[in-house]
């Protein structure tokens, strides 16, 4: 059946009507016409999958990666990049307003180089390394994801050469010149001797069995310890510009007393010190707040503290008296306890920064009562997906 496509929802599926109903269509664009077969369909809405593409949208370019049609790594890679940062700009817009009901300014997407960014990499091992196909649990060898830091795409290449059975998961990390390879399973010596040539570290089912026990990476004039279980950003070129764009709306002048929730191994607050009186972290992982420890003794900040308690813990670990408090949550956004701590404090000023907008309108139609949204910054630390990150700055009333 042919399908002319309206817009894109926020998955970046193209959009049709059909007999009054809503149909979303994979890989297709906007103004392309698409001859498409129905793969699910229910009574409010079908999905489905291009056959063949009639009419071409301009914004469409051909793929470089091999595996886009069956991995599902990668959402956008069909579209410029230019539009890309397009998309994810309407879609950041569209849904401030839709949620909040207000016409809050947002600026441009922060671009980012489109490949070759992620630091971060996980597999799951079947005879190769692997992700996973589009809406499957079915695994597709990988030998090179475009994604991927260069040195990470070294590794694979050297570990889909060898044996891999008895693998199951195999995670790869790099720094500035450091990789960190942690696998789950039973590896062969020669698996072992193999990395030892490139990886600075190397774990087995969550022991040190070569090296350094973590990697260093870089953000600005600081270096960070990054270990085997720590958050640290993905996106290498971009993260830099993200913090830049915190410390701009934190508006610090050397007196602010900062609360830093979320605070993983301590990153942004560390990056913010030089600006501030003081900061304090807080964070529940024990791990990353020993590596915030060991972070801070590293760039020799003296003027912050970490706590490893759970956020929605707030009232009973510090009081209410901070200039500026910033969030940094994961996907499922603020809880009930840690918004009615930000409500009741003395804060002037929120800096959110959230991984998923619907958390964030969600947590921001709460937090409007007592703070004016002033603006929002979309990041693209996630080239060729949906994803955008945003950071937005509050202001009390």
């Amino acid at each position: 059946m042919q399908y002319k496509i309206e817009k894109l929802d926020n998955f970046g599926r193209g959009i049709s009507h059909i007999n009054n109903k809503i149909v979303f269509i994979s890989d297709a664009l906007e103004d392309e016409v698409v001859d498409a077969t129905t793969t699910y369909s229910n009574k409010k809405f079908d999905e489905a999958k291009v056959n063949e593409i009639i009419k071409v949208s301009r914004m469409r370019i051909k793929p470089i990666c091999p595996y886009f049609d069956i991995c599902g790594g990668c959402n956008l890679l069909h579209m410029n990049y230019d539009d890309q940062l397009k998309f994810k700009y309407n879609k950041v817009k569209d849904i401030i307003f839709k949620y909040l009901k207000e016409d809050i300014k947002v600026n441009d997407v922060i671009y980012s180089n489109q490949f070759n960014y992620r630091n971060k990499a996980s597999f799951e091992v079947k005879e190769k390394l692997c992700y996973k196909m589009r809406k499957s649990t079915n695994l597709v060898d990988i030998n090179y994801c475009y994604l991927l830091d260069k040195n990470i795409n070294d590794i694979v290449h050297v570990l889909n050469n060898l044996n891999l059975k008895n693998i199951n998961n195999i995670t790869i990390r790099t720094g500035e010149e450091d990789i960190m390879v942690i696998i789950s399973g039973n590896p062969t010596q020669e698996i072992i001797d193999a990395l030892k040539e490139k990886a600075r570290s190397i774990y087995v089912n969550d022991k040190l069995v070569y090296g350094r026990s973590n990697i260093v990476s870089k953000i600005g004039n600081y270096e960070f310890f990054v270990s085997d279980k720590s958050f640290f950003q993905v996106n290498k070129y971009n993260v830099k510009n993200l913090y830049d764009k915190v410390l701009e709306y934190a508006e610090l002048t050397g007196n602010e007393n900062i609360l830093d929730l979320y605070c993983g191994t301590g990153t942004i607050g560390i990056y913010l010190s030089k600006y501030a009186k003081s900061v304090i972290g807080i964070e529940v992982n024990e791990q990353a707040i020993f590596d915030a420890n060991v972070n801070k003794n590293k760039n020799n900040i003296e003027n912050i503290s970490f706590i490893c308690d759970t956020t929605s813990n707030i009232n009973n670990i510090v009081n209410n008296d901070f200039d500026v408090i910033i969030v940094d949550p994961p996907r499922s956004g603020l809880d009930k306890n840690t918004i009615n701590f930000l409500i009741n404090s003395k804060a002037k000023r929120i800096v959110y920064v959230s991984c998923d907008i619907m958390t964030l309108v969600r947590d921001l139609n709460i937090l409007k009562q007592d703070y004016d949204i002033r603006e929002i910054t979309p990041v693209d630390m996630f080239p060729n997906t949906y994803h955008v990150e945003t950071v937005c700055i509050l202001e009390r009333k």
